[in-house]
């Protein structure tokens, strides 16, 4: 057979899938949905981002006007929350990724149709506002992962209910688009989804994945402008010198990362046995003793507490954090009041800036180095210790600072760091979170019905 003959059957063959592709009703009717979800997820992941700005910058100028309002706003905003979730959006319990990686879990039909709901998705977006404009120390780019995982797999319904690796795809999409959307870091969207979500390569969900990342970071791009989400720093570290920043911040990162982690496993379902009982009894109640703690705080120490902890961070990469030099620690407190609170709200953003705190601490110990170069090491091995997920955390962190030139400190670091994280808890946080999600519904749908199917 000639080349020719070949080349000649290859056009045909190439023009008759063509042709059905843009053809067939069922192609479209299927693929329709699918990027019509993420175009709504890069929209909403926009509207959200502008949302948060505007919550914190409303809780700010009421903070500047009087210090003390935050005494009345933080518990009173902390409190409503959990009222709207206990009463009205139970679907948006919790921080967002750890709903989304136990919806991923085989067999968890009933909790996927709790937690992956449009009314769950606009309880998350609604809550984590609240607690935002309260002055508490979370985030929405946690929480926007299970609204764009609810989001894809809503539009996409009958066909995830169908089968079940279209539905992991689904929700996996919906996680990457989220995330790429929320940083403008299309790279650690989809990073995130085999490393955080999946912690495989799920091969048939790889075109559904970089599909959605591409319209939705898109989408989010036209609202929100091309930029860079902790700004851009030129720096480099000369590794013939700054070796030594590499273990001292991966050792330091994965540490504090690891007991982070450990404390937080720790403290969703045991605390000391009053706190344990009063959460339990009286969830309002506790959730606004947490806001009086951080209005505290907040104002003992200036107000660098309060909020997500993305301005103070971005303070502390590119002008250096002069008076900030006890924000890391503050910002930790804060974050683990936030936490344990019960309200909903993410953790993803708050770590990274308390990972900025401590970079800035550990630049001091080193003067001789670039402190931008430090402080980047010091968050990415924060991130990576509390995550246990080390290629997230650098390129994350890599592309929301346009430091590439970092690469390779940036993944050492985080290597140490989750290794070190490791050997002081075994178990990885969001995924741990996820799984309790799913102990929990087994165990109540279990009691339901003991003779019936577990979900």
């Amino acid at each position: 057979m000639s080349d020719q003959h070949v080349a000649g059957l290859l056009r045909q063959q190439i023009s008759r899938r063509m042709r059905h592709f843009i053809l067939s009703a069922a192609a479209w009717r299927r693929r329709t949905p699918i990027w019509i979800a993420s175009i709504l997820i890069g929209l909403v992941a926009g509207l959200f981002s502008f949302g948060s700005n505007k919550a914190h910058l409303a809780f700010e100028q009421i903070y500047d006007h009087s210090p003390y309002w935050a005494l009345l706003i933080t518990p009173f905003g902390l409190g409503l929350s959990v009222w709207l979730l206990n009463r009205f959006f139970a679907g948006a319990v919790g921080g967002g990724i750890p709903q989304a990686i136990a919806a991923l879990e085989p067999g968890t039909h009933a909790l996927r149709e709790r937690l992956l709901t449009l009314k769950a998705a606009c309880g998350q977006i609604l809550l984590t506002l609240i607690g935002i404009a309260s002055g508490a120390t979370f985030g929405y780019e946690g929480p926007i992962v299970q609204v764009g995982a609810a989001i894809k797999y809503s539009l996409n319904r009958s066909a995830a209910i169908k089968n079940e690796g279209a539905s992991r795809s689904m929700i996996l999409a919906g996680a990457a688009a989220s995330v790429a959307a929320a940083f403008n870091a299309p790279l650690a969207g989809i990073v995130f989804a085999i490393e955080e979500m999946s912690h495989a390569f799920d091969q048939r969900a790889t075109s559904t994945i970089l599909l959605s990342v591409i319209l939705a970071g898109l989408t989010a791009m036209s609202i929100m402008g091309n930029y860079n989400y902790f700004g851009i720093t030129s720096v480099t570290l000369d590794l013939r010198q700054g070796w030594i920043a590499l273990p001292i911040c991966g050792l330091a990162g994965g540490i504090a990362g690891g007991i982070t982690a450990k404390l937080m496993l720790q403290f969703t379902s045991l605390l000391p046995r009053p706190l344990a009982r009063l959460r339990l009894r009286h969830p309002v109640v506790f959730a606004v003793g947490c806001g009086l703690a951080l209005a505290g705080i907040g104002i003992l120490c200036g107000g660098i507490t309060f909020g997500t902890g993305y301005w103070r961070a971005r303070e502390i990469i590119l002008q250096g954090g002069d008076g900030l030099e006890g924000y890391g620690i503050l910002k930790w407190l804060t974050l683990m009041i936030s936490f344990i609170s019960g309200a909903p709200g993410g953790t993803l953003a708050p770590s990274l800036a308390v990972g900025a705190g401590v970079g800035l601490n550990l630049a001091s110990l080193m003067p001789y180095l670039p402190q931008t170069a430090v402080i980047l090491l010091g968050m990415v091995a924060f991130f990576s210790g509390m995550t246990q997920a080390p290629m997230t955390g650098f390129v994350i962190v890599m592309e929301m600072s346009d430091s590439s030139s970092m690469i390779i400190p940036l993944m050492a670091s985080a290597l140490i760091a989750a290794n070190v994280s490791r050997l002081l808890c075994r178990r990885a946080l969001y995924g741990e979170l996820g799984m309790m999600l799913v102990r929990k519904a087994r165990s109540e749908a279990a009691q339901i019905d003991p003779s019936g199917p577990r979900t």
